[in-house]
């Protein structure tokens, strides 16, 4: 470790990542949510969460765009992802 550096400043943005997405996932709606968690978490296709939820799967897709929309423009998403896209981009 540099000698100044401080660990717990990585741990402070991880903590403040998690908050804000815990904050945007909970701002959608409760079927965008489960949609969007069994597409995102569970591997499952949008065809596939429709089956499992017992909707049309055009609905599922539907649910699903409305969500990662959402959470696109959720307050303090897009500075998030800009600051990981600035990461990326330096570890590369």
């Amino acid at each position: 470790m540099a000698v100044g550096s401080d660990p717990w400043s990585a741990v402070d943005l991880g903590v403040d990542a998690r908050a804000v997405l815990r904050s945007a996932l909970m701002r959608l709606k409760p079927e965008e949510r489960e949609v969007l968690r069994l597409v995102a978490w569970e591997d499952l296709t949008a065809a596939d969460a429709a089956r499992a939820l017992g909707i049309p799967a055009g609905t599922a897709r539907r649910l699903l765009s409305q969500a990662r929309t959402a959470l696109r423009d959720a307050p303090g998403v897009s500075a998030l992802l800009k600051d990981r896209n600035s990461a990326r981009e330096r570890h590369r």
